[in-house]
């Protein structure tokens, strides 16, 4: 009993610093990011700040040290095979969402992101042999509905965008189920499997990302003007993606890449309210009625995977930034609506870019 109530204190702290960090990141990246704060609009390099922040903390506290080996002794290891398919399926992810971001309208983005819930139950029920009862599939619906009712405005399409749309789904659904997959596969901590990805995405993230940014903004991120002010937002950024990549490892680990991504739509919903507090956002009835729907679909999922799991209907989960964290970043695109980018999310973001 003792050790049933540790494991859900354990999950319930998860879960808790995940959705603060992430929609913290998000208020601190509009500062960074936005137009209205200090303009720092380079979101790939800034995803490779991230997890060299991350990288850099891991080895400063030697964490690694204390988790290299399991309860039975046996020293943790991560192939360098699969260390080099993570990486790439998540530099993939946080390439390809970036793109999506700049080619499509917010509205078309917004649906690709309701998309990676779908695409997730294909890819696990295909690849894992994952099923899933009719009450959890009713839920998920509701939970789509509701946010796609808070934020899917205008939905255009074009070739170059739908194209990158598609793989930055493929490629997001995909690495965050690799980060519970390659716990359990190989036995590892999430701590252990963040620790040894982070040094090879910052370095991808930060190679690549001054070419990325520029191609995306047209400037350099060697132009950006730094001052006391800024820097110290970029420091804050930082360490809120520190936590949002180890939240998230955390949660995919404990939980299923499906279960994760709709449990944390309620983030979308807690960065309206903090939007509209914070920034004055405004909020429209069309948001609250969303955001409701979304809620109360939350609810009936948890419910419904709770009695799923009590009857045998549903598998083990095989579990879920970008993924490595993502970057979450509201922005203006025209000056009409919020764009939100993913959870960072590094990445995966969840760190970061995206929320």
């Amino acid at each position: 009993m003792e050790r049933d109530d540790r494991k859900l204190a354990l999950d319930a702290f998860a879960w808790a610093l995940n959705i603060f960090a992430s929609v913290a990141i998000v208020m601190v990246n509009k500062q960074l990011m936005g137009d209205a704060g200090f303009g720092f609009s380079f979101a790939t390099t800034l995803c490779g700040l991230h997890f060299l922040f991350t990288a850099t903390i891991g080895c400063c506290t030697n964490s690694r040290k204390v988790e290299d080996t399991t309860a039975s002794g046996e020293k943790m290891r991560l192939p360098p095979q699969d260390l080099a398919i993570f990486v790439a399926v998540a530099a993939c992810s946080i390439i390809s969402l970036n793109l999506s971001l700049m080619l499509n309208t917010i509205g078309f983005y917004q649906v690709c992101k309701l998309a990676q819930i779908p695409t997730m139950c294909v890819l696990e029920g295909t690849f894992f042999g994952k099923k899933f009862s009719r009450k959890v599939i009713q839920a998920i619906v509701v939970v789509l509905t509701g946010v796609g009712v808070a934020t899917v405005a205008d939905v255009e399409m074009n070739t170059g965008g739908t194209v990158a749309a598609v793989v930055g789904v493929v490629a997001t659904s995909a690495q965050q189920i690799l980060v519970g997959h390659m716990q359990k596969k190989h036995a590892i901590t999430s701590n252990f499997l963040l620790a040894k990805t982070s040094p090879y995405m910052a370095g991808s993230m930060l190679l690549l990302g001054p070419f990325m940014d520029n191609f995306v903004t047209g400037r350099w991120v060697t132009d950006f003007e730094w001052n006391v002010p800024s820097m110290v937002c970029l420091g804050v950024s930082c360490f809120f993606a520190v936590l949002v990549n180890i939240s998230q490892y955390m949660c995919i680990g404990r939980f299923s890449a499906v279960s994760f991504q709709v449990i944390g739509h309620v983030k979308t919903c807690l960065v309206f309210f903090f939007g509209w507090i914070v920034f004055a956002a405004p909020i429209t009835e069309r948001n609250i009625m969303g955001c409701s729907l979304a809620v109360a679909g939350m609810m009936y999922y948890s419910h419904a995977t709770t009695m799923a799991s009590a009857a045998g209907t549903e598998n083990t989960p095989a579990a879920s930034t970008t993924g490595a964290a993502k970057v979450d970043i509201t922005e203006t695109k025209s000056g009409k609506e919020p764009r939100q980018a993913r959870d960072w999310g590094p990445g995966t973001g969840d760190w970061g870019p995206g929320t």
